[in-house]
């Protein structure tokens, strides 16, 4: 008898040890949850807090985008206006130099002073060409409206200048192509006379001299020219198509020599 009660003890034993574990677990989970859950709800809350935090954020940021991109557009309406503002004031402050030009190149034709100036260099233009050391000159001459003669010449162009640090004037055959006839002319108020000279390329030009010799005469009209000066982009002064608009006035664009 003894020995069949014995395994029976052992099971309520250990039947025993495993309710008792259980009572434990079940006490350690209620214990947990009971003392978590209040810190669990506050980071539930904190959580929708943050949520709507960010959310907030968001919305911010891209309400400044809006706002940056309605600023950059706003400066790039502005730097338009002011680039058109510019190019009109620009094309207008030319358009009074043209203007002005034309009134000095009048004035200097009817020479109202009453000093009757006879034959002048009035322009010297010059312009860069594809070619090194080529340049295209545009020279224009003009007589005082109120003398009728016809005057005819020849127009000579010298380079002042230096080469090796040396001075050295270049005279028109030093510069023209295939020894060109020195450019002539014949008019009764203004001309042109167009051409090419070709600058060698150890000279160092500092001045343009121009030299108009007519004939039956025995005075010779210079006038000079800084190269620098020649340089400088600029409105031409001569107006264009002179003799359309007024008649009277004879206006003449001759090549003097052909491009080298």
């Amino acid at each position: 008898m003894n020995t069949e009660s014995k395994p029976r003890t052992i099971r309520w034993k250990l039947l025993i040890r495993i309710l008792l574990a259980l009572v434990v677990i079940y006490a350690v989970h209620a214990g947990t949850v009971y003392w978590a859950e209040p810190e669990l709800e506050s980071k539930k809350v904190r959580i929708r807090a943050l949520r709507a935090e960010v959310k907030e954020l968001g919305q911010r940021v891209e309400s400044s985008r809006v706002r940056q991109k309605m600023a950059e557009r706003q400066v790039d309406v502005l730097r338009q206006a002011n680039n058109l503002l510019r190019q009109e004031e620009s094309s207008r402050q030319a358009e009074m130099q043209r203007l002005q030009g034309e009134v000095a190149f009048y004035q200097r034709l009817a020479d109202t002073s009453g000093s009757q100036e006879g034959l002048a260099v009035y322009e010297l233009e010059l312009q860069a060409t594809a070619s090194p050391q080529v340049y295209r000159f545009v020279l224009t001459l003009t007589q005082n409206l109120r003398r009728s003669a016809i005057i005819s010449g020849t127009a000579g162009i010298e380079l002042e200048g230096t080469r090796e640090d040396q001075p050295l004037t270049l005279k028109w055959k030093d510069i023209s192509a295939n020894n060109t006839a020195r450019p002539e002319f014949r008019f009764k108020y203004f001309q042109q006379l167009a051409g090419y000279v070709t600058v060698p390329e150890d000279f160092q030009p500092e001045r343009v001299r121009v030299a108009l010799t007519a004939k039956n005469s025995r005075k010779t009209v210079n006038r000079d020219f800084a190269w620098a000066e020649l340089m400088q982009p600029g409105v031409s002064e001569l107006p264009v198509n002179a003799d359309e608009s007024d008649p009277a006035l004879e206006s003449e664009v001759t090549d003097s020599a052909e491009k080298p």
